[in-house]
């Protein structure tokens, strides 16, 4: 028996082989080379690959390979990686390497006719009407004030604990100050049910696109959220963000089904989440380790942003989103610095027509990668010190030199910017500004005045953002001086944070 079943896997291994060779023989000479995967298994090696190194796994291949360029191949395609700086903008200019396949809904999430429908003219609308909805103007700072006003709420409830998982109130606390803003106050992650589905979905999404979903734990979550989706959309309450009425219009007239637009709204969730989460979590990590860094914010923000008065012996205050937006730098400079060195996404190009790129030709079909980590790490872009951690990096100085945006890529690849940006950045700002003017935050087992702030072991897997492998508990005590009422203002209408991405 035993025989038979080392026989039965020595041929399973050659015949795997034996494809991964034969697949080999259709490159074209021309293609970028092909590189080994780290886990040496045929076929399937580089997807087990990502799913083991998350995306710091371009970073990883890219130490053996000695080309600007290369390949992966995974199956019956091929991913194309580059990490130079010269191609990437040569990619910018090519008009056969698009990013709009991927604003499609997977076809697994909706029906065939949706699935067909959503496509050209109509989805050319949808990624407009989008962009149109989350540009700085009126309707974004009515989104804005309603997101900040829950996360005023979550930073009060916040006080009143002892202590507090830092990494958890950042999920639950964007979670629900997103779908404030996006949804209004009636809006479906209410239920903490719905809330754990929407993570467990996005746990497995890997899963979902490998088809490795066996028991359908994640097919199971993405249900309770369509179905939380499916009862809000039966009645719009007027609350809703501009942004969610135009989609759900701009479907409705492309003739989606009902039981479609639901689901393809969810995905705005789904979306929303994974990295604003983890960027937030960094972020306050890097402002209350470092207590010079945490003073000097917090100097900016009552110099610029906050305004107090005490009337009938209760102190008022008034953080102004504007002036957080447009008038603390080194609160915006160290939000931009926690991206550059801890994002490790990819931007995502299909190429849809034979295309040659700098003497390689990439076929129809396939798909090119482009890290960010070669590029945020890279010391002719950021000088001699671009593996250290500099708060102050992004402050405008005279001596400073001038960072270009397609140097800076937690938001993707110019022209393809995620349009969110605006209102992600915004909620991070008004988040950690909260924290940082009312909650003195020590781990537990630190040192009093902001040591012991240890750099936490992180997870491995696919999320463009690590996250920590175990949560940060930190002691919560109410700051002398901020004691009082609290409350979120818009200020100048249109206010736009000055990305360094554009």
């Amino acid at each position: 028996m035993y025989e038979s079943l080392l026989l039965i896997l020595v041929g399973v291994v050659v015949i795997a082989y034996g494809i991964d060779f034969i697949l080999g023989q259709f490159d074209d000479p021309r293609e970028p080379r092909r590189i080994r995967p780290k886990i040496r298994v045929p076929i399937i090696g580089h997807i087990l690959g990502v799913l083991h190194y998350g995306f710091n796994y371009y970073e990883v291949l890219s130490q053996d390979a000695d080309a600007e360029i290369f390949a992966l191949g995974i199956l019956n395609f091929k991913v194309y990686i580059t990490r130079g700086s010269r191609i990437r903008q040569l990619v910018q200019k090519c008009k056969t390497l698009s990013f709009t396949p991927f604003l499609k809904i997977p076809a697994d999430v909706i029906s065939s006719d949706a699935h067909a429908l959503f496509d050209g003219v109509l989805l050319e609308s949808f990624s407009h009407r989008t962009k149109e909805a989350l540009t700085p103007g009126p309707h974004l700072d009515v989104q804005n004030l309603r997101m900040g006003q829950q996360i005023l709420l979550h930073v009060t409830e916040m006080l009143r604990e002892d202590h507090v998982d830092l990494f958890e109130w950042a999920k639950h606390s964007i979670v629900q100050a997103t779908a404030a803003g996006l949804y209004g106050a009636h809006h479906p992650f209410r239920d903490r049910k719905v809330e754990n589905a929407l993570w467990t979905w996005e746990e497995y999404r890997p899963s979902h696109m490998l088809g490795t979903d066996f028991l359908r734990t994640g097919y199971k979550a993405r249900d309770t959220v369509f179905e939380a989706f499916r009862e809000y959309f039966q009645r719009i309450p007027d609350d809703a963000s501009f942004l969610v009425q135009q989609r759900q219009k701009v479907m409705r007239e492309g003739g989606i089904a009902e039981e479609d637009t639901y689901k393809i709204q969810a995905t705005l969730s789904n979306a929303a989440y994974p990295n604003t989460v983890p960027t937030l979590f960094w972020t306050i990590f890097e402002i209350y380790s470092r207590p010079q860094l945490l003073d000097d914010i917090r100097q900016e923000l009552h110099d610029n942003a906050v305004s107090r008065a005490s009337e009938k012996g209760t102190n008022e205050f008034v953080l102004d989103v504007a002036a957080l937006q447009t008038a603390c730098p080194v609160l915006l400079s160290t939000y931009q610095e926690t991206q550059r060195t801890r994002h490790a996404q990819v931007a995502w190009r299909m190429v849809t027509e034979d295309t040659l790129l700098d003497g390689h030709v990439l076929k129809k079909g396939n798909y090119l990668q482009i890290p960010v980590r070669p590029t945020h790490e890279s010391r002719e872009v950021w000088g001699p010190r671009a593996a250290a951690f500099d708060p102050y990096r992004f402050v405008p100085g005279k001596n400073k030199p001038k960072i270009a945006p397609s140097s800076f890529m937690p938001w993707g690849s110019p022209p393809h910017l995620c349009p969110a940006r605006q209102f992600a950045s915004a909620e991070i700002l008004i988040a950690a500004a909260l924290l940082v003017l009312r909650v003195q935050l020590t781990p537990v087992g630190g040192r009093r005045g902001g040591g012991g702030w240890e750099q936490p072991a992180l997870r491995s897997g696919t999320p463009a953002l690590p996250r920590p492998r175990r949560d940060i508990r930190a002691k919560v005590t109410p700051r002398e001086g901020a004691r009082g009422n609290w409350s979120v203002v818009i200020g100048r209408a249109k206010a736009r944070i000055s990305l360094a991405s554009g």
